[in-house]
């Protein structure tokens, strides 16, 4: 698994994250730990600001498992550095994708988008992808088809 043993503190990738943000017009962000998920939402700024939400699960544990409570403690530990990891590099990669040229940032956090009721884009269409992939795509938006 990914960054299975990295060393690197989650308060450092949390900063890295918050560098980031705020080098592509991050106007705002706030850190969440909702175990089993960590994650972050951001307000960037494109051509208008967009309220983002990226998370992450955790593994979870089973303390009964442990002879001692120190070893539980410190998969939990290993476990939310590996996450905090992955969002921070998954979070680069989006931004390097979108400031190399090749792809427009919206299409790049598009997925992440929060909508008024608090879901995000992603949230809404997960659900229904397998309808979405056999439906007309005309009536995605709501436009009038000619069937």
């Amino acid at each position: 698994m990914a960054y299975e043993k990295t060393e690197v503190a989650v308060s450092k990738s949390q900063d890295a994250i918050r560098g980031l943000i705020y080098a592509h017009r991050g106007t705002g962000l706030m850190l969440i730990s909702r175990p089993p998920q960590e994650g972050f939402e951001a307000f960037i700024e494109i051509d208008m600001p967009y309220h983002i939400r990226i998370m992450a699960t955790c593994r979870t544990f089973n303390p009964n498992r442990y002879r001692y409570k120190g070893g539980y403690e410190k998969d939990v530990e290993q476990e939310e550095r590996r996450v905090w990891r992955v969002l921070y590099w998954h979070l680069k990669a989006l931004f390097e994708a979108a400031d190399s040229g090749v792809i427009d940032i919206r299409n790049v956090v598009m997925p992440y988008v929060v909508l008024r009721d608090g879901l995000t884009l992603s949230d809404h269409i997960r659900p229904k992808m397998d309808a979405l992939m056999t439906m007309n795509p005309a009536l995605l938006l709501g436009a009038p088809t000619n069937a």
